[in-house]
């Protein structure tokens, strides 16, 4: 799967029309130009775009160029939304801009709790069956499992074991369980039809 690029809902009209074609994130960061990634904005996953610039700026070399792309109308809206994102930011702060071409957009939108689940029945299910069906699981799988069971959620799973912290290892824990039940043919992935805008 493609690398997620999350964007604030408040962006997500400029995504759709186009109007939005590059990001600005404080530091560095890890993309670089040719890699294709999926666009998660409110919740949903809108598509995929490739990256086709990395280039960094300080915040005092901002442009009204680097505004309009980023689906500002001027350089001022531009510089007090990245006031707003990143409170502490300074004429010298440094900043990644990401220049960005969409390979892809799902007319179907998917919310991103169904794009990321990709089998056929859902987490519950598969912590029930896991627990009848798997008898290799270890210790820790097997009260992971009880303990989603019990919750219903990976949050209340996370709280059972210790703290949200542990929502990380309930959700590789359900998804290893679902991939075994896959290759003992008791659960199928569900194959995505995803309509090209």
């Amino acid at each position: 799967m493609p690398r997620p690029l999350l964007f604030s809902k408040k962006y997500l009209e400029n995504l759709l029309n186009g109007k939005k074609l590059s990001t600005v994130r404080v530091g560095y960061t890890k993309y670089k130009p040719g890699d294709i990634v999926l666009v998660f904005c409110g919740g949903l996953v809108l598509g995929r775009v490739k990256v086709v610039k990395v280039e960094r700026k300080k915040f005092v070399d901002f442009t009204e160029e680097d505004a309009r792309r980023d689906g500002f109308n001027s350089l001022h809206e531009f510089r007090k939304a990245l006031m707003q994102h990143y409170p502490h930011v300074r004429a010298s702060t440094l900043f990644t801009v990401l220049h960005f071409e969409w390979m892809e957009k799902y007319s179907n939108l998917k919310s991103v709790k169904d794009f990321n689940w990709n089998y056929t029945k859902n987490p519950l299910e598969v912590a029930r069956i896991s627990l009848e069906n798997l008898h290799d699981l270890n210790q820790e799988e097997r009260e992971i499992l009880e303990a989603y069971l019990k919750a219903g959620s990976v949050r209340g799973a996370a709280k059972i074991l210790g703290g949200l912290s542990a929502r990380m290892v309930v959700r590789s824990v359900l998804r290893n369980a679902a991939e075994r039940l896959v290759e003992l043919k008791l659960l199928e992935r569900r194959n995505w039809v995803i309509e090209h805008a």
